[in-house]
Parts: C-alpha cells; structure tokens; sequence
C-alpha cells in the first residue's frame, strides 16, 4: 500500500473523534507502514521487518543535541 493511501486510513479512523493526530502520531504510522512494507534483504518471504531510514522516521540529529543539552543541564545540578 502507498504511503499516501495507508495515512489517509488512518487519518479516517482516528480524526475528527480523537482529535488532530501529533507529529509523533504520524511518525509513528509511518514507521508502522514501513516496517509492514519492507522486509530486512536475505531474510526470506517472512523475513524479519527492517525499520525506516534515519531520513523518513526515527531520530533526528537536532534531537540528539537538545538531549545532549539536557544531560549537561541536569549533570550541573
């Protein structure tokens, strides 16, 4: 199924009742869309699901720094 389409479901099934869906909602569909598409390469027919580049989900690099940050602050306490 396109992304597009496996979305769009879910936004049917979840919005106006639930209110609108939070970006980590989204990422989350779409993690779950990728990892039902596509399989890890040599792992056979029901081979084991191969989670999304960094790029489409998943942690970002400014992510990373904010938590960095935090650390620090909490270290100097």
């Amino acid at each position: 199924m396109k992304l597009n389409k496996y979305i769009r479901e879910k936004l049917n099934k979840t919005w106006p009742s639930d209110g609108m869906p939070t970006e980590e909602d989204i990422e989350n569909w779409i993690t779950d869309w990728y990892m039902e598409s596509f399989k890890e390469i040599n792992s056979g027919k029901d081979g084991k699901p191969r989670a999304p580049p960094m790029w489409l989900a998943g942690r970002r690099w400014y992510d990373r720094r904010q938590q960095k940050i935090e650390e620090a602050l909490i270290q100097d306490e």
